[in-house]
């Protein structure tokens, strides 16, 4: 009787030793299950470094993804990120990446597969080095020209007129219209483009508007604008760069209109710029004095002699400060005279800022002028045109 008690026991034992064994595998399974294999991850698999992938042709950006719905795509160089792809489906685990004609090339490009959309705390990985992204030798822009259905063209032919505008940014004291061209000059030089260069700025006297200054060049306004900087270098060492317009006035046309059209008449950048520029006095149209500062017009609890400048040139770009000398008046103190103005409904006004024509946008962000009036103490950029 004691033996088969014992026998009893014993088995009792092992079928609890079994269970509880069961239920340790079955935990681990859950565990591995929920917790280790469902934890979220990214990771890249190419470009993983060393790659020199070219400009115009189409490349497999691959990651593996777990735990993630959709992913996005970053290229890197330096901290500027720009996307290459967004709310791509992560259990793709590739991507078909064109490079486009324009793209930046050189060495130091990283990628980055995030999780997406983005926001901080999300899994992101990135290649394990750096890759280089070159450009083909070419025969002739025409590549070019089709790729980015636009025209482009080789810096060896005649008369062609090379146009940039300024990485830097000033106020309104720009030491004159000499300062201004001194600095175009400078810049041009920075960035490697040969030859002599003006700014594309007009001054208080007729004899200074813009256009004249430009026609005083040795090609007056001869030429066929194109980028300054290169898009491309050609086997026979020609650049290519992009065509702005076939002749000046188109180019000034260019300069004017809705941001709609513009989107295809320039790069991102140049047409960014466009919205950041000092102009001055450009031809006869041009105001000579009371110009409306355009950032404060329509604001009706603004000071009205705060918005509107006598000097539409920054006093011929020697002046960087927002209010004339002497303004705002202390307490208690005599009024001194200010120069005055007449608004366009005919009111009577002081005008105590300092301003200038510039460019920018106007009617709701959708039409370009080259007429709006900023203070003097804005910092805007240059338009540089070579002689």
């Amino acid at each position: 009787m004691n033996g088969s008690i014992y026998e009893k026991f014993t088995a009792e034992k092992s079928l609890i030793y079994i269970a509880i064994g069961a239920i340790l595998i079955v935990a681990i399974i859950i565990f591995y299950l929920f917790v280790v294999y469902s934890k979220e991850s990214i990771q890249v698999l190419l470009p993983n470094g060393a790659e020199e992938w070219e400009i115009g042709q189409t490349y497999e950006i691959t990651w593996k993804a777990k735990g993630i719905d959709k992913v996005g795509i970053v290229l890197f160089k330096g901290a500027e990120p720009k996307w290459i792809a967004e709310n791509v489906n992560a259990k793709l685990g590739k991507y078909e990446w064109k490079i486009y004609p324009g793209q930046e090339y050189g060495s130091g490009f990283w990628i980055a597969v995030v999780e997406y959309p983005w926001r901080e705390g999300n899994k992101i990985d990135y290649s394990d080095g750096a890759f280089a992204i070159t450009f083909p030798e070419l025969a002739s822009c025409d590549y070019l020209s089709i790729e980015q259905e636009w025209l482009y063209l080789p810096n060896d032919l005649p008369n062609l007129r090379r146009v940039f505008i300024t990485e830097e940014t000033y106020t309104g004291n720009l030491d004159g219209l000499q300062g201004a061209d001194e600095i175009c000059q400078t810049e041009a030089d920075n960035q490697g483009f040969s030859g002599t260069w003006q700014a594309f700025l007009g001054g208080d006297s007729d004899e200074d508007l813009a256009i004249e200054r430009l026609k005083r060049t040795y090609r007056g306004i001869d030429g066929v604008f194109i980028a300054a900087a290169p898009s491309a270098t050609l086997i026979r060492g020609a650049t290519c760069h992009r065509l702005l317009a076939k002749n000046f006035d188109e180019f000034l046309t260019k300069l004017s209109g809705l941001v709609i059209v513009n989107q295809e008449k320039f790069e991102q950048g140049f047409l960014q710029d466009m919205d950041n520029l000092w102009l001055g006095r450009l031809d006869e149209k041009s105001k000579k004095n009371c110009t409306g500062i355009a950032d404060v017009l329509s604001n009706p609890y603004g000071a009205l002699a705060e918005k509107y400048s006598f000097t539409t040139t920054c006093q011929n770009w020697t002046q960087g400060d927002k209010f004339v000398v002497g303004y705002p008046v202390p307490k208690e103190e005599p009024k001194p005279s200010f120069p005055t103005c007449y608004t366009p409904s005919g009111q009577f006004t002081d005008a105590v800022a300092v301003g200038a024509l510039a460019s920018g946008l106007e009617n709701k962000d959708s039409v370009f002028t080259l007429y709006q009036g900023k203070y003097c103490d804005s910092k805007q950029k240059l338009l540089c045109i070579e002689e």
